[in-house]
């Protein structure tokens, strides 16, 4: 039987048609903006925040079905050749502190033992898929942990990796800009809509629908999106967020031992896509050590003093020290700190910081902090963010807490945070030492 010969115009139509339904569509076509690009399921962290502990899953030891389970973030780059380089840190059990290799030499780091070997216990204790706590000294910028965990992968260097989303914690930044333009704490304003999404009419004031007003202040400690979207789109411009943004050392390298992956803060031009960005929605990532940072940046007044975590070297020279630097307005820095505790005292945090008893070690200690929790897929991730410092009025410690769950969350990063936070002033409550040297120097052996 013979066979037709097709027409070579019909044959370039159907190879044009093919070529053309293998192309990538669009995935949001409602004008909403997704939380943290078309990968960011949720934003919403006004409510996730307050239950930090899973009724399911967050059991010690306990582990539910995972998905598959995807590579822990990578590992920084490592220094350029030629510079002196610190190597893994270690614990010298005869020493009983942690030291590394750095250059020709052996350097002897900040890092305290006993609430390392805590956090780390913390950590590991709900495997998660990957988790990573900071603490330091704000005002000498001493490095006191580096707790990191993952669940399949090696977990040195997440505490350095901007892994996460920076998700709510960026409205700090945008908080900051308002207030250098002027804008008061206590400033109101009245919204309807975007408790979990945002849309481009939500920026827009109607008297008929705007039932809800809150101030900057508690707009800050509630994480209350579509309240920052409003205000960026009325007083900031991509360059303006953007400057703010570098103040607080996005897109910067930080200067410490080991090398820390940049935290990256693309700021669009596209008025809505600025808006959502300015809320805690855009493609913005922060690592831990970076997280600790911005809250010290807080806690200092304005001043940034740069990491450390070398304490001392042996057989080699030790790096220079990075000098402290001023870049916040010292105004500001002091109403942030003011709006940042409002989060623990009416805000996304506020149940897990209830506990005031003369039995914890948190007492009566003020917390600031700045929650933020946000959802990717493919992957599915939930994070969950805490940064902040204590007591509010004479800061002594500095904390990041980042935590990536899976749909079935075990714990999220506020409680982490606050047990963090309770390890540190514990260590330095002389009636605590006893009840916690028995658990602690076991984890250590």
């Amino acid at each position: 039987m013979a066979h037709r010969r097709h027409a070579p115009w019909l044959l370039a139509a159907c190879a044009s048609l093919f070529a053309l339904l293998a192309l990538p569509w669009p995935g949001t076509a409602s004008g909403e903006a997704p939380a943290n690009g078309d990968a960011s399921v949720s934003g919403d962290d006004s409510v996730s925040d307050e239950a930090a502990v899973s009724n399911d899953a967050s059991v010690p030891g306990e582990v539910a079905a995972p998905e598959a389970d995807p590579a822990a973030p990578a590992k920084p780059d490592r220094p350029a050749p030629g510079s002196p380089q610190m190597g893994a840190m270690a614990l010298a059990q005869d020493e009983a502190r942690y030291v590394a290799p750095y250059g020709a030499g052996r350097a002897v780091l900040t890092i305290e033992p006993r609430l390392q070997a805590r956090l780390e216990r913390l950590l590991s204790d709900y495997r998660v898929p990957w988790a990573a706590t900071v603490l330091l000294e704000p005002k000498t910028g001493r490095v006191l942990a580096l707790a990191e965990y993952a669940r399949k992968e090696d977990p040195r260097g997440l505490c350095l990796k901007a892994s996460a989303p920076a998700a709510s914690v960026f409205k700090i930044v945008t908080a900051a800009a308002l207030l250098e333009r002027g804008l008061e704490p206590d400033a109101a304003v009245c919204y309807h809509g975007g408790r979990h999404r945002l849309a481009p009419n939500n920026l827009a004031d109607d008297p008929r629908r705007d039932r809800s007003c809150t101030t900057l202040a508690s707009a800050l400690g509630r994480s209350t999106n579509v309240v920052f979207a409003k205000l960026a789109d009325r007083g900031l411009s991509a360059e303006l967020l953007r400057a703010e943004a570098e103040r607080f050392l996005f897109n910067a390298e930080i200067p410490f031992a080991r090398p820390v992956e940049i935290s990256r803060a693309e700021i669009p031009e596209d008025p809505f896509a600025l808006a959502s960005t300015a809320a805690g929605f855009g493609p913005v990532r922060l690592s831990p050590l970076h997280g600790a940072v911005l809250a010290a940046i807080v806690a200092n007044g304005g001043v940034f003093v740069p990491p450390e975590v070398v304490a001392s070297v042996d057989g080699a020279q030790p790096p220079a020290p990075a000098e402290p630097r001023r870049v916040l307005d010292e105004r500001v820095a002091l109403a942030l700190a003011e709006m940042m505790r409002t989060t623990t005292t009416e805000g996304t945090a506020r149940r897990l910081f209830r506990e005031r008893s003369s039995r914890s070690p948190l007492g009566e200690i003020a917390v600031a902090a700045k929650t933020g929790s946000i959802a990717e897929r493919d992957p599915y991730r939930d994070y969950s963010w805490f940064i902040g410092f204590a007591p509010v009025d004479d800061p002594q410690v500095a904390v990041a807490a980042v935590v990536a769950n899976e749909r079935l969350w075990r714990v999220k990063a506020p409680y982490v945070a606050r047990e963090a936070l309770k390890a540190y002033f514990a260590e330095r409550a002389p009636q605590a030492h006893a009840a916690l040297a028995a658990p602690l120097d076991e984890a250590l052996r």
